[in-house]
C-alpha cells in the first residue's frame, strides 16, 4: 500500500541523512535487508496470496502471438554447394578451417 511505501521511504530518508557524504547504496541496502520485517509488519498478508492465486491457476491475461518464421529459401545451385562443403550429417569437415602454418 501507498502508507506502507512512504514509511519506507521516511525510514530510508533518515538513513539517508545519518549517512550523507558517504557512498551509501551498498549501505541502504544492506538496510533495508536487515530491518525488511520492520518495514512489513503493517503490510496486509491478503494481497500476497492474491497475487500467488493468479500465477497458480495459470491464466495469461494477454494470449501470446505466435508467428510463423520463415525458414530461408535456397536454389538449387545453392543447395548443391552447401552439400559438396558438408558431409552425409550436414556438418563442415574437420579442420575445415585451420590453417597451414609449416608448409
Amino acid at each position: 500500500s501507498s502508507a506502507i511505501k512512504q514509511s519506507i521511504l521516511d525510514k530510508l530518508m533518515v538513513e539517508v541523512e545519518a549517512n550523507l557524504g558517504t557512498a551509501m547504496t551498498y549501505t541502504l541496502f544492506e538496510y533495508a535487508k536487515d530491518n525488511k520485517e520492520v518495514f512489513m509488519e503493517n503490510q496486509p498478508v491478503n494481497t500476497v496470496t492474491s497475487v500467488s492465486n493468479n500465477i497458480s491457476t495459470g491464466t495469461p491475461d494477454v494470449p501470446p502471438s505466435k508467428k510463423k518464421e520463415k525458414k530461408e529459401q535456397l536454389s538449387k545451385s545453392q543447395k548443391r554447394k552447401l552439400a559438396d562443403k558438408t558431409d552425409n550429417k550436414g556438418e563442415l569437415p574437420r579442420g575445415w578451417n585451420w590453417v597451414d602454418v609449416i608448409k
